[in-house]
């Protein structure tokens, strides 16, 4: 049996913006494999809310729960072009 994966290969072009997310939001998360699809969901336990706060707590700029919602790659770059 072959267990396959997505590509990652749009997340591993921003591993500064990948390491910074889970340095200052995901602190108490370790990530095993982020695929292209994935998304904050895909990668944390935390709450919804308690997510949300981190966020825009860090990033210093308004988020939505559906903002949440995309690619973990897409959301990463538009949080770091309003920074």
């Amino acid at each position: 049996m072959t267990v396959e994966y997505s590509s990652a290969e749009k997340i591993r072009r921003i591993p500064e913006l990948v390491d910074e997310l889970f340095r200052h939001v995901l602190y108490d998360e370790e990530p095993i494999f982020i695929s292209d699809e994935a998304t904050i969901w895909d990668v944390s336990a935390a709450a919804p809310e308690e997510l949300l706060k981190r966020c825009i707590e860090y990033y210093k700029t308004p988020l939505s729960l559906n903002d949440l919602r995309k690619p973990l790659w897409v959301l990463l770059a538009e949080i770091s072009n309003k920074k």
